[in-house]
Protein backbone atom coordinates (compact mmCIF):
# COMPACT_ATOMS: atom_id res chain seq x y z
CA UNK A 1 0.00 0.00 0.00
CA UNK A 2 1.40 3.50 -0.80
CA UNK A 3 1.93 6.18 1.70
CA UNK A 4 -0.74 8.16 0.76
CA UNK A 5 -3.53 5.83 1.15
CA UNK A 6 -2.05 4.88 4.85
CA UNK A 7 -1.80 8.70 5.50
CA UNK A 8 -5.27 9.55 4.26
CA UNK A 9 -6.84 6.88 6.37
CA UNK A 10 -5.00 8.34 9.47
CA UNK A 11 -6.66 11.20 8.58
CA UNK A 12 -10.58 9.36 8.14
CA UNK A 13 -9.80 7.99 11.69
CA UNK A 14 -8.45 11.06 13.33
CA UNK A 15 -11.41 13.15 12.04
CA UNK A 16 -13.94 10.19 13.12
CA UNK A 17 -12.42 9.84 16.92
CA UNK A 18 -13.18 14.00 17.02
CA UNK A 19 -16.64 14.00 15.66
CA UNK A 20 -17.72 10.60 15.73
CA UNK A 21 -19.26 10.43 12.65
CA UNK A 22 -18.95 11.90 8.90
CA UNK A 23 -20.59 11.78 5.64
CA UNK A 24 -19.12 10.18 2.40
CA UNK A 25 -19.20 13.68 0.58
CA UNK A 26 -18.04 15.50 4.07
CA UNK A 27 -14.61 13.52 3.91
CA UNK A 28 -14.19 13.42 0.00
CA UNK A 29 -14.27 17.56 0.26
CA UNK A 30 -12.24 17.53 3.17
CA UNK A 31 -9.08 15.14 1.94
CA UNK A 32 -9.84 16.40 -1.80
CA UNK A 33 -10.47 12.88 -3.24
CA UNK A 34 -13.42 11.25 -5.11
CA UNK A 35 -16.45 9.72 -3.08
CA UNK A 36 -15.27 6.52 -5.10
CA UNK A 37 -11.30 7.05 -3.17
CA UNK A 38 -13.71 7.41 0.70
CA UNK A 39 -15.72 4.63 -0.20
CA UNK A 40 -12.93 2.24 -0.47
CA UNK A 41 -10.92 3.63 2.27
CA UNK A 42 -14.02 3.39 4.84
CA UNK A 43 -14.45 -0.51 3.32
CA UNK A 44 -11.09 -1.08 3.70
CA UNK A 45 -11.19 0.18 7.22
CA UNK A 46 -14.00 -1.47 8.29
CA UNK A 47 -13.12 -4.73 7.39
CA UNK A 48 -10.21 -3.88 9.94
CA UNK A 49 -13.07 -3.06 12.44
CA UNK A 50 -11.35 0.94 12.97
CA UNK A 51 -15.14 2.52 12.03
CA UNK A 52 -18.90 1.42 11.50
CA UNK A 53 -20.12 2.06 7.93
CA UNK A 54 -23.62 3.32 8.28
CA UNK A 55 -25.76 4.53 5.30
CA UNK A 56 -24.05 7.68 3.64
CA UNK A 57 -20.58 7.38 5.43
CA UNK A 58 -19.33 5.63 8.94
CA UNK A 59 -18.58 6.74 12.77
CA UNK A 60 -16.12 5.96 14.95
CA UNK A 61 -16.27 2.01 15.86
CA UNK A 62 -17.33 2.54 19.48
CA UNK A 63 -20.05 5.22 18.38
CA UNK A 64 -23.06 3.08 19.75
CA UNK A 65 -26.59 3.42 21.53
CA UNK A 66 -25.67 2.74 25.05
CA UNK A 67 -27.46 0.04 26.58
CA UNK A 68 -31.00 -0.34 27.93
CA UNK A 69 -29.57 -0.95 31.86
CA UNK A 70 -27.30 2.16 31.08
CA UNK A 71 -29.85 4.36 30.12
CA UNK A 72 -32.33 3.14 33.35
CA UNK A 73 -29.82 4.20 35.86
CA UNK A 74 -28.29 7.47 34.05
CA UNK A 75 -29.85 11.07 35.04
CA UNK A 76 -32.70 9.79 37.04
CA UNK A 77 -33.79 13.68 37.96
CA UNK A 78 -33.56 14.70 34.38
CA UNK A 79 -35.47 12.03 33.24
CA UNK A 80 -38.40 12.81 35.52
CA UNK A 81 -38.07 16.50 34.90
CA UNK A 82 -38.74 15.84 31.13
CA UNK A 83 -41.66 12.95 31.55
CA UNK A 84 -43.23 15.31 34.07
CA UNK A 85 -43.24 18.33 31.41
CA UNK A 86 -44.62 15.86 29.09
CA UNK A 87 -46.90 14.24 31.27
CA UNK A 88 -48.56 18.29 31.17
CA UNK A 89 -49.35 17.84 27.72
CA UNK A 90 -51.69 14.73 27.63
CA UNK A 91 -55.49 15.26 28.39
CA UNK A 92 -57.42 12.40 29.91
CA UNK A 93 -59.29 10.60 26.72
CA UNK A 94 -55.66 11.08 24.58
CA UNK A 95 -55.04 8.92 21.84
CA UNK A 96 -50.72 8.82 22.75
CA UNK A 97 -47.94 7.10 21.27
CA UNK A 98 -45.00 6.28 23.00
CA UNK A 99 -41.53 5.07 21.16
CA UNK A 100 -39.34 3.01 23.67
CA UNK A 101 -36.99 4.31 25.98
CA UNK A 102 -35.86 5.53 29.82
CA UNK A 103 -37.27 8.62 29.43
CA UNK A 104 -40.69 7.34 27.48
CA UNK A 105 -40.87 4.69 30.34
CA UNK A 106 -40.83 7.64 32.88
CA UNK A 107 -43.72 9.15 31.53
CA UNK A 108 -45.61 6.01 31.43
CA UNK A 109 -45.00 6.23 34.83
CA UNK A 110 -46.75 8.98 35.30
CA UNK A 111 -49.81 8.65 32.72
CA UNK A 112 -51.28 5.84 34.58
CA UNK A 113 -53.16 9.11 36.88
CA UNK A 114 -54.61 9.76 34.01
CA UNK A 115 -58.16 8.36 32.10
CA UNK A 116 -59.19 6.95 28.89
CA UNK A 117 -56.33 6.82 27.32
CA UNK A 118 -55.66 5.08 24.36
CA UNK A 119 -51.95 3.69 23.89
CA UNK A 120 -49.82 2.90 21.30
CA UNK A 121 -46.19 1.79 21.62
CA UNK A 122 -43.41 -0.95 20.96
CA UNK A 123 -41.84 -0.94 24.14
CA UNK A 124 -42.97 -4.28 25.63
CA UNK A 125 -42.10 -2.67 29.74
CA UNK A 126 -44.21 0.76 29.04
CA UNK A 127 -47.24 -1.40 27.39
CA UNK A 128 -47.01 -3.47 30.95
CA UNK A 129 -47.20 -0.32 32.64
CA UNK A 130 -49.98 0.91 31.30
CA UNK A 131 -51.87 -1.65 30.77
CA UNK A 132 -54.00 -2.09 34.04
CA UNK A 133 -55.32 1.98 33.33
CA UNK A 134 -55.38 2.43 29.38
CA UNK A 135 -56.07 0.69 26.42
CA UNK A 136 -52.92 -0.37 25.24
CA UNK A 137 -51.89 -1.22 21.37
CA UNK A 138 -48.33 -3.21 21.38
CA UNK A 139 -46.73 -2.79 18.00
CA UNK A 140 -45.80 -6.33 16.02
CA UNK A 141 -42.47 -6.81 14.16
CA UNK A 142 -39.14 -8.24 14.90
CA UNK A 143 -38.54 -8.60 18.84
CA UNK A 144 -34.91 -7.48 20.20
CA UNK A 145 -34.77 -9.48 23.71
CA UNK A 146 -31.90 -7.22 24.38
CA UNK A 147 -34.04 -4.05 24.81
CA UNK A 148 -37.53 -5.53 24.92
CA UNK A 149 -38.74 -3.83 22.02
CA UNK A 150 -40.27 -4.50 19.07
CA UNK A 151 -39.42 -3.05 15.29
CA UNK A 152 -38.64 -3.02 11.98
CA UNK A 153 -41.27 -3.72 8.35
CA UNK A 154 -43.62 -5.07 10.78
CA UNK A 155 -44.00 -2.30 13.20
CA UNK A 156 -43.64 0.43 11.25
CA UNK A 157 -46.55 -0.75 8.65
CA UNK A 158 -48.70 -1.29 11.50
CA UNK A 159 -47.97 2.17 13.31
CA UNK A 160 -49.30 3.70 9.47
CA UNK A 161 -52.57 2.45 10.16
CA UNK A 162 -53.30 4.48 13.01
CA UNK A 163 -53.59 8.08 13.83
CA UNK A 164 -53.19 9.85 17.43
CA UNK A 165 -53.39 13.38 19.06
CA UNK A 166 -49.69 13.12 20.57
CA UNK A 167 -46.37 11.37 19.86
CA UNK A 168 -43.63 11.56 22.56
CA UNK A 169 -40.24 9.66 20.65
CA UNK A 170 -36.68 9.71 21.65
CA UNK A 171 -33.68 11.08 20.36
CA UNK A 172 -29.75 9.62 20.02
CA UNK A 173 -28.45 13.26 20.17
CA UNK A 174 -29.13 16.78 19.70
CA UNK A 175 -25.81 18.96 18.50
CA UNK A 176 -25.60 22.53 16.79
CA UNK A 177 -23.38 20.98 13.58
CA UNK A 178 -26.11 17.92 12.73
CA UNK A 179 -29.28 18.78 14.91
CA UNK A 180 -31.85 15.95 15.51
CA UNK A 181 -29.77 12.74 15.41
CA UNK A 182 -30.45 8.99 15.67
CA UNK A 183 -28.32 5.87 15.60
CA UNK A 184 -30.33 2.59 13.97
CA UNK A 185 -32.32 3.25 10.65
CA UNK A 186 -34.81 1.11 11.57
CA UNK A 187 -35.25 2.81 14.81
CA UNK A 188 -35.34 5.97 13.04
CA UNK A 189 -37.62 4.78 10.27
CA UNK A 190 -40.24 3.62 12.92
CA UNK A 191 -39.80 6.81 14.93
CA UNK A 192 -40.39 8.74 12.20
CA UNK A 193 -43.80 6.68 11.40
CA UNK A 194 -44.78 7.70 14.43
CA UNK A 195 -44.10 11.23 14.31
CA UNK A 196 -46.43 11.36 11.30
CA UNK A 197 -49.50 9.17 12.89
CA UNK A 198 -49.70 12.08 15.36
CA UNK A 199 -51.60 15.50 14.97
CA UNK A 200 -48.55 16.66 17.14
CA UNK A 201 -45.28 15.26 17.93
CA UNK A 202 -42.62 15.98 20.88
CA UNK A 203 -39.03 14.86 21.06
CA UNK A 204 -37.59 13.79 24.05
CA UNK A 205 -33.50 14.31 25.05
CA UNK A 206 -31.71 14.95 28.57
CA UNK A 207 -28.79 17.45 28.62
CA UNK A 208 -26.32 14.17 28.20
CA UNK A 209 -27.23 13.92 24.66
CA UNK A 210 -26.78 18.08 23.96
CA UNK A 211 -23.88 17.55 21.53
CA UNK A 212 -23.89 13.78 20.20
CA UNK A 213 -23.57 13.30 16.80
CA UNK A 214 -25.22 9.95 16.31
CA UNK A 215 -24.79 9.07 12.36
CA UNK A 216 -28.80 9.82 11.33
CA UNK A 217 -30.01 13.05 10.71
CA UNK A 218 -33.89 13.30 11.43
CA UNK A 219 -35.63 15.31 8.88
CA UNK A 220 -37.94 18.35 9.49
CA UNK A 221 -41.62 16.73 10.12
CA UNK A 222 -44.81 18.86 9.77
CA UNK A 223 -46.16 17.18 13.31
CA UNK A 224 -42.94 17.92 15.31
CA UNK A 225 -43.53 20.61 17.64
CA UNK A 226 -40.86 21.04 20.50
CA UNK A 227 -37.94 19.61 22.28
CA UNK A 228 -38.49 18.68 25.76
CA UNK A 229 -35.23 18.60 28.10
CA UNK A 230 -34.29 18.50 31.00
CA UNK A 231 -32.06 22.09 30.78
CA UNK A 232 -31.35 24.80 27.92
CA UNK A 233 -28.64 23.84 25.81
CA UNK A 234 -26.58 25.81 24.00
CA UNK A 235 -27.55 28.77 22.32
CA UNK A 236 -25.88 26.91 18.95
CA UNK A 237 -28.32 24.34 19.51
CA UNK A 238 -31.30 26.64 19.96
CA UNK A 239 -30.70 27.69 16.60
CA UNK A 240 -30.58 24.32 15.15
CA UNK A 241 -34.36 23.13 16.38
CA UNK A 242 -35.40 26.32 15.20
CA UNK A 243 -34.21 25.38 11.72
CA UNK A 244 -36.38 22.66 12.51
CA UNK A 245 -39.11 24.66 13.44
CA UNK A 246 -39.31 23.46 16.70
CA UNK A 247 -39.41 24.80 20.07
CA UNK A 248 -37.72 24.04 23.02
CA UNK A 249 -39.81 23.02 26.21
CA UNK A 250 -37.49 22.98 29.92
CA UNK A 251 -38.52 23.52 33.28
CA UNK A 252 -38.80 26.83 34.85
CA UNK A 253 -35.51 27.48 36.68
CA UNK A 254 -37.28 29.25 39.39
Amino acid sequence: MSELPIRRHALILDYLAQHEGARTTELATRLNVTRETIRTDLAHLSERNLLRLVRGGAVAAGMREPERKDRLSANPQGKAAIAALAAGLVPDGARVILDSGSTTFALAKLLRARSGLKIWTNDIAIALELMPVAEVTLLGGQLDATERTLGGPDAIEMMQGYGADLAFVSLGGLSALQGLTDFDRSGLALRQSMVRAATEAYFLADHRKFGRDAPLRWKPQAQARAVICDRAPDASITQQLEAHGLSLIVPDPS
